[in-house]
């Protein structure tokens, strides 16, 4: 599982990413919400179509953040979204939009993420988001999307 970091006791750790095949081609997004590799919350694997890697990068991250308010049980936790995109966590978490083309994806994913409260966008390197990336490989192939739940 590379070097994952767990998060302090109080936190949970999304780890979101994004695969394309070539620079431009079939493409997938994943992400995984735990407490420690044993008590996995959330998972999901979609096939997102024809995209660049970056598009990919910066739509993980908004997965990650819809399914995170769309839990009523996640309400007030402290979550913190891991994305080996440097590019993608900069643009989120500064002023500057970033390339003109992802604007209304950044807006929205900084509206989820005031309407959360708790919930920060980090940059992790490859190695700590080494099951995520793995997993993203797998949703580029995908001909259906999966997405489980584990609050219970």
């Amino acid at each position: 599982m590379g070097d994952w970091i767990p998060p302090p006791s109080d936190v949970l750790k999304f780890n979101v990413d994004g695969s394309v095949r070539g620079t431009a081609g079939q493409a997938g997004i994943r992400g995984v919400l735990w407490v420690n590799p044993s008590n996995i919350l959330c998972s999901f694997s979609i096939g997102i179509g024809v995209q660049d890697l970056i598009t990919a990068e910066i739509l993980a991250i908004a997965k990650a953040c819809e399914l995170c308010i769309s839990q009523m049980e996640l309400t007030g936790k402290s979550i913190v979204i891991n994305s080996d995109s440097r590019a993608a966590v900069s643009w989120i978490n500064n002023e500057d939009l970033g390339n003109i083309n992802f604007s209304h994806l950044i807006y929205d994913i900084r509206n989820i993420l005031l309407r959360l409260g708790k919930t920060t966008v980090e940059f992790s390197s490859r190695a700590s988001n080494s099951l995520a990336d793995t997993l993203a490989k797998q949703g580029s192939a995908r001909e259906e999307d999966v997405l489980v739940w584990n609050l219970s």
